[in-house]
């Protein structure tokens, strides 16, 4: 499942055109994609334009008025892209939003996705603080570790209303950077730190995976398939899942085990 970093990629293929109408709104009526939406309602959108757009966590919000907002998950397996006027419709793709200079498409084979209508000022008013926030403050990590004084660390990082957007990779790769195993309860847990090993690699994927590319892969952000530019070598995540893969640090084969109902990966010798 796509996590922030991925999800803000995805975000900025639709920015690129802020501004522009739509001009006609195609959907495929008995898709999963609208089970919080019934597919009819998104005609509305017709005449509207784009105004602006943000990511929170796993989530993204286009405003096309004041009061009127799409909000859209990805699922395991969505993608948005665009396409120049006159692009005709391919298999899978549940919505696309015809503006006066392209084509805005959510593609998503397995249908994890999903996408909803708000009619309000803002949906997203009260969502907890993201990882890469001003709010996100070692005061805020240390109300979360005293929250969750047994939670496992892993299970935290997983928690979208205590990091939201961290994801399995992004939670393996804090935990190896704290040298934690990722099943120690967050009660022993310095806030100070955490917080830093968090918005260290939250900033690292936003600059690796949003920055330096312009489209998701042809499979949209499946498993192993989540662009062309990911993470440098001595990050955790390009050896987590290789066959025979090694901790970039000691070169210890690394363990695997499922933690937090995930399958989980860690250096046995640094994450002791």
């Amino acid at each position: 499942m796509p996590e922030l970093a991925e999800v803000e990629l995805a975000r900025r293929q639709w920015a690129t055109f802020h501004g522009d109408t739509i001009i006609d709104v195609d959907v495929h009526s008995k898709a999963r994609i609208y089970r919080d939406c019934p597919s009819p309602a998104l005609r509305i959108l017709k005449g509207k334009p784009l105004l602006s757009s943000r990511a929170h966590g796993k989530r993204m919000l286009f405003t096309f008025a004041p009061k009127l907002h799409l909000e859209v998950h990805l699922g395991m397996s969505g993608k948005l892209a665009t396409e120049p006027l006159g692009y005709q419709e391919q298999k899978h793709d549940h919505l696309i939003l015809h503006t006066t200079k392209a084509a805005l498409i959510f593609n998503d084979y397995r249908m994890f996705g999903r996408v909803m209508l708000h009619d309000c000022g803002d949906p997203w008013s009260n969502f907890p603080p993201q990882p890469q926030d001003s709010k996100f403050s070692t005061v805020h990590v240390r109300k979360l570790i005293k929250r969750h004084p047994k939670k496992p660390l892993k299970a935290l990082l997983l928690d979208q209303n205590a990091c939201p957007g961290i994801g399995n990779w992004m939670a393996d790769e804090i935990c190896w950077r704290l040298g934690m195993h990722p099943g120690i309860v967050t009660g022993t847990l310095e806030a100070a730190t955490l917080r830093k090993e968090i918005r260290f690699v939250t900033f690292g994927a936003l600059k690796h995976v949003a920055e330096k590319n312009t489209t998701a892969s042809s499979d949209g952000f499946a498993p192993g398939s989540y662009v062309a530019n990911v993470p440098p070598k001595n990050w955790l995540f390009q050896h987590r899942w290789k066959k025979g893969g090694t901790c970039p640090k000691c070169k210890t084969a690394l363990a695997r085990d499922t933690i937090a109902s995930r399958t989980t990966a860690w250096c046995p010798n640094c994450q002791s």
